[in-house]
């Protein structure tokens, strides 16, 4: 079932902030940055329809460990998509670069929302597209204790948890780069569940690949959703989009 989610709705009873320049707050300011904002002209089209650039961003250090391996899932699910991968290294403090999508890890959980919010991404952007990941509720999720993010855990639960951060991740780039395509089943559910971030392997539907593929083509693939920010939770909560 498509579901809207609204930056109203997670914050309850406060207004996330305006839009601070790409890249120019650490982790601690940087969720009340990113959000609403008024509708910018169009963003500049990816530079390249077959390779995606991909910029991994994490200034408290929360993924390390699990990078490798979370970036494995991300660049496995987009393939299956059509889209071929391409990474590196940002860092906090740098500006925007067009063409490029910024994976952006979060220390903590989402402010004010009451809800077990995994990851989100705005429906618009001023220059390039990013997505931000809250790596303590996906610890929180699959059962890990997310004061041991980072190098502080284990080998076998940084795998358990990379898997995670990339499905996550992905379900965020879908909806940053083909913003029509609803909440659906597998990948694209409204409510990632324990299972299906630890499962072996999690499908999409096929529309999911078409629309992705269209997106990174710059052709149209229905309207963009008119909300402040998309955000995907735990099968617990219910989210409104």
């Amino acid at each position: 079932m498509s579901t809207r989610y609204a930056v109203a709705v997670v914050a309850l009873a406060s207004t996330v902030a305006a839009v601070a320049a790409a890249g120019e707050v650490g982790p601690v300011h940087l969720e009340g940055a990113l959000g609403s904002r008024v509708p910018p002209p169009t963003a500049a089209p990816l530079a390249s329809p077959s390779v995606l650039r991909l910029v991994w961003l994490d200034p408290a250090g929360v993924g390390v460990g699990a990078e490798p391996a979370a970036r494995d899932e991300i660049r496995s699910l987009l393939v299956k998509m059509g889209a071929t991968v391409s990474w590196r290294h940002g860092h906090a403090g740098e500006p925007d670069r067009p063409g490029e999508v910024r994976v952006i890890l979060l220390d903590r959980a989402a402010a004010n929302s009451g809800k077990a919010v995994l990851g989100a991404t705005p429906s618009r952007f001023d220059i390039a597209p990013f997505v931000w990941v809250h790596v303590p509720s996906v610890c929180a999720v699959i059962g890990l204790d997310p004061r041991r993010s980072g190098f502080g855990m284990p080998l076998p639960e940084s795998r358990v948890l990379a898997i995670a951060l990339g499905r996550v991740v992905a379900h965020e780039l879908v909806h940053a780069l083909a913003p029509s395509v609803p909440h659906g089943t597998g990948l694209m559910s409204a409510e990632l569940t324990r299972r299906q971030l630890t499962a072996s392997s999690l499908p999409f539907d096929a529309e999911v690949g078409m629309a992705f593929q269209a997106a990174l083509r710059g052709d149209p693939f229905g309207p963009r959703p008119d909300t402040g920010v998309l955000a995907v939770a735990t099968a617990s909560e219910e989210i409104v989009r």
